[in-house]
Order: C-alpha cells, then structure tokens, then sequence
C-alpha cells in the first residue's frame, strides 16, 4: 500500500470520525499499514459513505425504513452491487427492483457469481458486463464471410 493511499483512508476515516462516526475498536496505523476498522453511526454526509476506501474500513449506516434504504442506495453514484437480507423473499423481490445497481445479492454479501453468470455495474460502477462470455463477446467482433463458388453440375446419372 503507498503512502498517498494510506493517507486517503486516514482522510476518509478522520472526516468520519469528526462529523459523528464511532470506531468500534482503536484506529491502528503503522506506516502504511491500516488496522481493520469498524464505523458506526456513519452517515450520508461522511466521504466515507459514498468514497471507497479500498482499505480494510467496514462504515455502517444504520436506517429506519426500506424505503430510506433504497433512497441511500440509489442516490449513490455507484451501482456495482447490492445486498438484501430477509426471510420474505417476495419483499426481497421488490427491493432488489427498486435497487439501482448490477446485481443484488439476496442473503449474502457482495460476491461474483459463476463465469455464465454476469457481473455487472451500473452508474459510475462500470458499463456492461463481465464474465468468460461477455468478456468474449464484448472484446471481439463477429464477421461473416460468405465464399460464392460457381455452382456445380450434378447428374442424376
């Protein structure tokens, strides 16, 4: 880890931590090496909730409502994916469908699914999709060439 990306995880987590955020355990920095960090009470005016740290800092927003859920979601400029947990699959649906991202992990953490299985991102997550066959066919060009030969004589004979 460089140091400009150290910092940047420091600056996300300090601006947490001054506008209300809670460390679950001590931050913990040496160098460039950053302790796995726990935030509660992060809030949507936070850098924290809307950079990503690409550091081992995990920050929570606690919500009251579904509906105030997909409002944080979709007014993300990020869409890769999203996670729904609930014994009611019908409204897992339902939320998956307002959800604007990807894919929607329903019950599980973010994660890739098989190769046939596409990975993908909306907004500033990435334009179309990933996997052996859309890599393949996003990455080349299908050309047809029909080779015309003078037709041959058949006998019946």
């Amino acid at each position: 880890v460089t140091e400009s990306s150290a910092n940047f995880i420091e600056g996300l987590v300090m601006d947490a931590k001054q506008k209300g955020a809670t460390f679950c355990q001590e931050y913990r920095r040496e160098g460039n090496l950053i302790w796995p960090l726990l935030l509660d009470h992060v809030r949507p005016d936070m850098r924290i909730a809307w950079e990503e740290p690409f550091g081992p800092v995990l920050p929570v927003i606690r919500i009251n409502s579904v509906e105030e859920g997909i409002h944080h979601c979709n007014a993300s400029n990020f869409g890769l994916q999203g996670c729904v947990f609930t014994r009611d699959i019908n409204k897992a649906i339902l939320i998956s469908d307002a959800m604007e991202t990807g894919t929607v992990q329903i019950n599980s953490a973010p994660a890739r699914g098989p190769d046939h299985f596409p990975f993908q991102g909306l907004k500033d997550s990435g334009i179309g999709s990933q996997g052996i066959t859309n890599s393949i066919n996003m990455m080349t060009k299908i050309k047809s060439t029909v080779i015309n030969l003078p037709s041959p004589s058949y006998t019946m004979g």
